[in-house]
């Protein structure tokens, strides 16, 4: 089979929530490992599913990486339809909080039961990425009906704003929530399961790499700079700290190999 990608946009309901659907066909080189991030992504394998930590994952698996990366391997072709959760919206599709899905590699049926196993033969059965874009609708649009935190979507906004804006004032964005700085916080952690100030950490990594995956030329220090952080050993630090790595592990990586990166559906600032 020969190498395909391709990635749609969900139905006009599910957009708030759901930035895109995508997926690869036949022979990829993947990249080494998957760094952290501050959305979720749940894959559905009708290929051979992929090694994660050297074990074949599940044929539909839930991912929401925040505090480590985890080691990914070719399998045999791939064939997959994946769902890619804008920062802080699961929760609008399933009963389980964002703190105990964080760093875990989930079963998809473990979260949606039975629908999510028949969910992925159907995608297996369906002959062309429309096709699957068109049941992953019909899917996520009844479970957004069933877990809409609907009291929560002003926060919604203000997560949106931190993520596409790392640099913002916590504390300004907590004035213009019209809660106090304390309240904010509090509402941010429960929904979220992280506090704003571990959520822009991890915003700003996951930025850095994207720009040096989509734009190869860019100047390692050059990027880190441009996302907020103070200096090189700064970069260094967190990328360290959040996937064990150094930076340059993590751009040849990038550079010689495929990735999951695609271009923001809106400019960062």
């Amino acid at each position: 089979m020969l190498p395909k990608r391709w990635h749609l946009r969900p139905s006009a309901r599910l957009r708030p929530f759901i930035d895109r659907y995508w997926g690869w066909e036949g022979e990829h080189h993947l990249p080494p490992q998957l760094p952290p991030g501050t959305g979720s992504e749940c894959i559905f394998h009708y290929g051979t599913p992929f090694l994660l930590d050297g074990k074949e994952a599940p044929q539909a698996v839930l991912l929401c990486l925040r505090t480590r990366a985890i080691a990914i391997g070719e399998n045999g072709a791939l064939g997959f339809a994946a769902v890619r959760f804008r920062s802080g919206s699961l929760r609008h599709f399933c009963s389980q909080s964002s703190a105990q899905l964080h760093d875990q590699e989930w079963p998809a049926q473990a979260i949606w039961g039975s629908g999510a196993e028949r969910l992925a033969d159907q995608l297996r059965l369906a002959d062309e990425p429309a096709s699957r874009a068109a049941l992953l609708d019909q899917f996520f649009l009844a479970q957004l009906g069933r877990h809409e935190d609907r009291s929560g979507r002003a926060l919604d906004g203000l997560l949106d704003q931190l993520y596409y804006a790392p640099g913002t004032s916590i504390d300004a964005l907590a004035e213009q929530s019209g809660w106090t700085q304390r309240h904010f916080r509090r509402k941010f952690t429960d929904a979220y399961g992280f506090s704003p100030k571990q959520f822009v950490r991890i915003a700003r990594f996951n930025h850095t790499l994207r720009m040096l995956a989509l734009e190869p030329g860019m100047g390692t220090l050059d990027a880190a700079l441009r996302m907020g952080y103070f200096d090189q050993a700064h970069f260094i630090h967190e990328t360290r700290a959040l996937t064990g790595n150094t930076p340059q592990t993590i751009i040849t990586g990038l550079h010689e190999k495929s990735h999951f990166y695609n271009p923001p559906s809106r400019p960062i600032a």
